[in-house]
């Protein structure tokens, strides 16, 4: 079972914990200057961000050299 995050929920990052496949991580998009919090995928040797709002129009978005992973979520706070 994947972890769920909705809007209100407090993330925790480690950005010097290593980001592997499936992890959540905070991304820089330098083509766009903005941070993005986003679940990395790895498939043959390509790496991916992908959405984790199922209404976003692009799912996946390749890392071509345009992107930095600047942080590894290893917790989440939600509020009741």
């Amino acid at each position: 079972m994947e972890p769920e995050f909705y809007a209100g929920d407090l993330i925790f990052v480690d950005p010097s914990k290593q980001h592997d496949n499936y992890s959540f991580v905070i991304a820089l998009l330098e083509d766009e200057n903005e941070a993005t919090f986003k679940q990395l995928l790895i498939e043959d040797g390509k790496k991916y961000l992908k959405a984790l709002n199922p209404d976003w129009p692009n799912k996946f978005t390749a890392i071509n050299g345009n992107c930095r992973i600047i942080g590894t979520v290893v917790g989440k706070w939600k509020k009741y």
